[in-house]
């Protein structure tokens, strides 16, 4: 049986892989072409990844291949390439790339067309104007494309863009109606391609925005801001000392209900449960609830059945009484003789 030492076999897949590693550095970029402006032809390949310099080359159908001659740069590497554009009709061709390494290993990527691959530049000088007759705002711009029957402007207002939001064709300039002079607005424009000279899928960015509202009116509406924030420190403030001078002014009328268990506890510790002497009754008081009269005292005597029946009715018979003696009735016979 053969057995097999595992740092050697690790040893001989790392010397291996080693010769193949400069083919791995140099696996084929990913091109991404596009037309500026409808001037040259940009093409990026691996932005902020590139670790050496690539050699670029292109050309379009029916068209020699040219190389590079404006490269861009990061880092000190390239990744980047600018081929001018000598007719805008040939972003209706096809468009062959080829990116080349250190090692001579040329990687190459064919685009079928450039028409929907177009950005224009940004529109400039953006200016608003107020014409007070008919209440309308006029916004007016600049734009490089060579071709002004070819471009549809979009306009948007940065605040509300739901107030705001349409597509101007071939003109440079846009009226708005019904503009509130009370509101902030903020005006931007950006560009592309309009569909009779072949959409694209790009738009260009914004232009620098432009802010319209009187400067009065927006130092007012700062003013009042200010304002509001003070005033509402002021409410809470006031709000604070009101809810203070309350609680107070409530203890003051309904003090605090004492608590009742320390005289509880004096009342059985203290005075071993004598409420006379825990609740310190006085006396004249003690004297006065005692009675300052007396009643004679009465026997209260039970009334016994007679035992032995009589056999001869009786037509009225006496009626019982207590056999129990009442000082009135002993003092009868007395008074009897005396008179």
């Amino acid at each position: 049986m053969t057995y097999i030492h595992t740092p050697r076999l690790y040893f001989g897949l790392l010397f291996l892989i080693l010769p193949f590693q400069p083919c791995f550095s140099a696996a084929a970029p990913n091109v991404e072409c596009k037309i500026i402006n409808l001037e040259y032809v940009e093409c990026i390949w691996n932005p902020n990844t590139s670790t050496m310099n690539y050699t670029f080359s292109s050309k379009f159908a029916n068209d020699d291949s040219h190389d590079c001659r404006e490269y861009i740069s990061e880092h000190n590497y390239t990744v980047g390439c600018r081929i001018p554009l000598k007719n805008p009709s040939q972003s209706f061709s096809e468009f062959h790339t080829f990116v080349s390494t250190e090692g001579n290993h040329t990687f190459k990527k064919n685009f079928d067309s450039l028409q929907r691959r177009v950005q224009l530049n940004a529109p400039y000088n953006l200016s608003v104007k107020w014409i007070e007759h008919n209440s309308t705002l006029l916004l007016q711009w600049n734009s490089t494309t060579p071709k002004n029957n070819c471009v549809v402007y979009n306009l948007r207002n940065q605040k509300d863009a739901t107030q705001l939001s349409t597509n101007v064709t071939e003109v440079k300039s846009y009226s708005l109606t019904q503009v509130s002079r009370n509101k902030h607005y903020v005006f931007q424009v950006r560009s592309t391609v309009a569909g009779v000279c072949g959409s694209s899928d790009l738009w260009s960015d914004w232009s620098p925005p432009v802010e319209w509202g009187s400067a009065e009116d927006i130092s007012r509406q700062g003013w009042w801001q200010w304002l509001y924030g003070i005033l509402s420190v002021l409410v809470l403030f006031c709000l604070v000392l009101l809810l203070c001078y309350c609680e107070r002014k409530g203890i003051i009328l309904l003090p605090v209900v004492p608590d009742p268990s320390k005289n509880l506890q004096d009342l059985f510790h203290k005075h071993d449960g004598n409420v006379e002497s825990w609740v310190h009754i006085s006396r004249e008081l003690k004297d006065a609830f005692e009675p300052d009269y007396t009643e004679p005292s009465c026997d209260v005597c039970e009334v016994t059945p007679s035992s032995e029946a009589d056999p001869t009715p009786v037509a009225s018979p006496a009626p019982q009484t207590d056999k129990c003696d009442e000082p009135s009735t002993a003092e009868e016979p007395a008074e009897e003789q005396s008179s």
